[in-house]
């Protein structure tokens, strides 16, 4: 298994020759990108646990990257953090400035968990990218509804277990609507007031209006992490933070 780079010569190696295959730095960026690999070292790598936090930025996916962070910089001596946050490279526009950058906070991350609610945009990206090697044993992936944790209707006692079923079949359905309705009507044999109307508006605010789902490709990767105890899924926000328990 590839080492990880342990000094800034390793790196710009290993940053040329795995990331930028190749590409040559003119003397100009070479310097920029070991001055920032210093600075970034002094700043991020020190005796502290950091958590270098995946996902999307799009609202309202956003909202559940910023619960990680609070759950995970609660933990004694940690740092949690998004790539957004941190400074850009100063290099020339030929460079993947995104994309080097990307690489040099997870190389040194402690742990990187991904919170993954769809599969499209950046988080997919990132994705591909935690596969490598050198970062896939440090990795956690926390997928949104995999698994369907509320398909007994016995526990769809509460209106919270009502929206959180709402949620798996927005994942899972074949025809929302009718899985919604006959949702509703569960909800009112057990006394809550919830009507579709109330479901459909529920969801377009906690998924952005998307119709969630998860390709092949991303659901044979899932397996890969499952089988290696990195996987965990979770529908709630509540769930999630408790999910987080997982990353060390």
């Amino acid at each position: 298994m590839p080492k990880i780079p342990e000094n800034t010569e390793e790196l710009t190696d290993y940053i040329l020759d795995d990331v930028l295959y190749g590409l040559e730095l003119d003397p100009v960026d070479s310097e920029r990108l070991l001055s920032y690999m210093r600075h970034r070292h002094e700043h991020l790598f020190g005796p502290h646990s950091t958590y270098f936090v995946l996902g999307s930025y799009e609202p309202p996916f956003k909202y559940r990257l910023d619960e990680a962070l609070d759950v995970l910089n609660h933990r004694h001596d940690a740092y949690a953090y998004l790539l957004a946050t941190q400074p850009d490279l100063d290099v020339s526009d030929d460079i993947p400035n995104l994309k080097v950058k990307f690489f040099i906070h997870a190389l040194y991350a402690d742990s990187i968990p991904l919170i993954l609610e769809h599969d499209t945009g950046g988080a997919v990206a990132e994705f591909g990218r935690i596969e490598r090697p050198t970062l896939l044993d440090r990795t956690y992936l926390f997928p949104r509804a995999q698994e369907e944790h509320y398909e007994d209707e016995s526990l769809l006692t509460t209106e919270d277990a009502i929206r959180a079923r709402a949620v798996e079949l927005a994942y899972h359905a074949d025809d929302l609507t009718e899985e919604l309705s006959t949702l509703a009507d569960q909800a009112r044999d057990h006394g809550l007031d919830i009507s579709t109307q109330d479901l459909e508006s529920y969801l377009d605010t906690e998924l952005g209006g998307r119709t969630p789902s998860y390709s092949g490709v991303i659901t044979d990767s899932l397996v890969h992490l499952e089988s290696l105890d990195q996987c965990f899924s979770w529908t709630t926000t509540a769930e999630l933070e408790e999910q987080l328990s997982n990353v060390p």
